[in-house]
């Protein structure tokens, strides 16, 4: 569900790895995330974080249908899933003491957009979607999802978002301060470029 790497001393790539859902944040998934920021919040070895989809998508939102309804799930399950997603979303990314950078190609929708909230800076390919298309099957785009486009955005994009349910593309998403730069490359390439000036720059200074 989430892929770790640690490759790069300082820095930990949170990679979502949900491809047959597009990266959709089902029960797992948001359990996961919720995991990974409890265990990188007070590492003091790690600097940076970039989050990024696996799977050429960067996420289609919450999983509805694991979490409503039509979830095969267990109250409980559900239950414990519902406060994970509280808790991250709208606790545990805030707070978080890391330098934030994202990397968003294909869909990022609805649950992943505060994510973008909470990020220093957001790369995003010309392919790029964003939304909340929650509308388009019979729900409200969820409180702390608005607050989080109406964070980035101005009132009338976020009402534009939220009642029409209509995608809008990189640049618009750009000029409405959702994202900080729109690239022609894969998105992880100017991310990785600044995580590395990040690193030299947060260096200590060497002295004789």
């Amino acid at each position: 569900m989430i892929k770790i790497d640690d490759r790069i001393p300082g820095a930990r790539m949170i990679g979502l790895d949900r491809g047959e859902k597009r990266n959709a944040i089902g029960v797992e998934l948001t359990l996961a995330l919720e995991q990974i920021l409890l265990e990188t919040r007070f590492r003091e070895d790690i600097r940076i974080l970039v989050f990024h989809g696996i799977g050429g998508h960067f996420s289609a939102g919450m999983d509805m249908k694991d979490f409503f309804d039509s979830s095969t799930r267990s109250p409980e399950l559900i239950q414990k899933a519902r406060k994970a997603t509280e808790h991250w979303r709208c606790h545990l990314l805030r707070q978080m003491p890391q330098f934030i950078v994202t990397a968003v190609e294909g869909y990022c929708l609805g649950g992943a957009l505060p994510i973008l909230q909470c990020s220093d800076v957001v790369f995003a390919s010309k392919n790029a979607q964003f939304g909340l298309p929650e509308i388009n099957f019979g729900f409200v785009p969820g409180g702390q999802i608005v607050k989080s486009v109406q964070l980035m955005a101005t009132q009338r994009a976020l009402s534009y978002m939220a009642l029409s349910g209509r995608l809008i593309d990189a640049h618009q998403a750009h000029s409405w301060g959702l994202v900080t730069r729109v690239v022609d490359e894969e998105p992880m390439t100017p991310a990785l470029e600044l995580v590395n000036k990040y690193l030299e720059l947060k260096s200590p200074v060497l002295t004789q």
